[in-house]
Formats: structure tokens, sequence, C-alpha cells
């Protein structure tokens, strides 16, 4: 259970890093009038959070994610697993993006509301839920495939039971810091890691806390 524990904490690092590799891709325009700076690094940030709501890995890929993906791959021993659980931590992720704030020639914020899952509820369900039919079919202890499948299975059913849930939503302010670099507007490397877990609705301090209650290090 605590290696479950930890994938998933690994998984919540993958998509944290996933910020560090996205671009924005091509920046050029075929309108006659060329798009502002405020404009490219809205389409930047829009088409990273995009594929993140649509947990479209094809599209994470061609926005820089190939590592970071694969090592997600790896760690859940499938494509097909890493997906399923980007669409359960993303499934119900929405977001609206604010007025940018331009600080200077290569450094724009852009102020957005995000919103997920309440992670903080949904990880304690998950966790219940999967020591409860551990405890009930206590030979799949013995069984990773199945001990693994099962985690899977049971993550996101609580996160859809949470998102059904009156209240079972979060939403936070937060602000993404981009930055020019070689032609690119690219979310800032000095994103607050609080960006990120609300960008997860607080799955990772969830994970962080549950790590604590069980003991894992």
């Amino acid at each position: 259970m605590k290696k479950s524990i930890r994938i998933m904490l690994g998984l919540a690092v993958s998509v944290m890093m996933l910020f560090a590799f996205a671009g924005c891709g091509d920046s050029g325009s075929k309108e006659a009038a060329p798009p502002t700076p405020e404009e490219e690094a809205t389409a930047s940030l829009d088409a990273t959070l995009s594929a993140l709501k649509s947990a479209d890995m094809e599209a994470l890929k061609e926005l820089g994610g190939e590592d970071v993906l694969e090592t997600a791959e790896q760690s859940f021993g499938s494509e097909e697993d890493a997906t399923t659980v980007m669409k359960a931590l993303f499934g119900h992720f929405d977001y609206k993006l604010g007025t940018p704030e331009v600080v200077d020639d290569t450094h724009i914020n852009i102020p957005a509301t995000v919103t997920n899952a309440d992670m903080n509820t949904a990880v304690g369900t998950w966790f219940s839920n999967l020591m409860e039919y551990a405890i009930s079919n206590p030979d799949i202890a013995g069984d990773s495939d199945a001990l693994h499948a099962k985690t899977i299975e049971e993550l996101s059913a609580a996160v859809d039971e949470t998102a059904a849930a009156e209240d079972g939503m979060t939403s936070k302010e937060v602000v993404f810091p981009m930055v020019l670099e070689d032609g690119k507007w690219d979310i800032s490397e000095d994103v607050d890691d609080s960006v990120f877990d609300a960008i997860l609705g607080g799955f990772i301090g969830a994970i962080d806390e549950l790590n604590e209650q069980t003991g894992d290090q």
C-alpha cells in the first residue's frame, strides 16, 4: 500500500515537471496584425492547461513533456495506466484565465481561477476504500498486478464520487508567471509549488499528509 502512495506522489511530481518542459509551440501568426506579447503568453498557458484538462497525452508530448510522460508511463507500467490516472486527476479540472499583467519585456503574470475535485476528500476516500478492499480480499496483497489495478480503479472512483458530491469541487486563485525565452513564452521555473497543488485540487498536499499518517517516508 505504501508503494501505491509513493507512486501517486511521483505522478504529482511528474505533473509539476511537465510545466518545466511545456512550451507554447509556434508563436507565429498568419493574421495581418501580429499578436501582442500578452496574447502570445496567454495562448501558451492556455495550450498547456487545455492539454491537461483533456488529459491529452499526445498534446502534452508535443508541448515538450515527452521525457516526463515516459517516466510516468514507466512508473505506472503502461501508457494506458498513466492516461487513466491523468484522466482521474484532470477529468474535473477547469480554469479561467484573467487579464495578463506585463512585468517587463520578458515577463508577464497571468492570473487564473483553477477548479478541480477536492483531492483532500478524494484521497481520503480512495485510501479508505482501498484499505477496506484489501482487508476483505487479503490475497490481493501478494498479487502486485491486481493491487496496482485496484489502486488506479479506486482512485478514479473516489475522484468521481467527490466531484459529484455537494461542495465536492474546490477553486483557487493563482498566478502563472510567464517568461519569454528563445522567442517562446513558457511558464517560469519560478512558479510557486502551491500553483501546482491548486491545479491538482490539493492532491500533492493530501498525499503528503497521507504519507505522514501512514509513516511512509
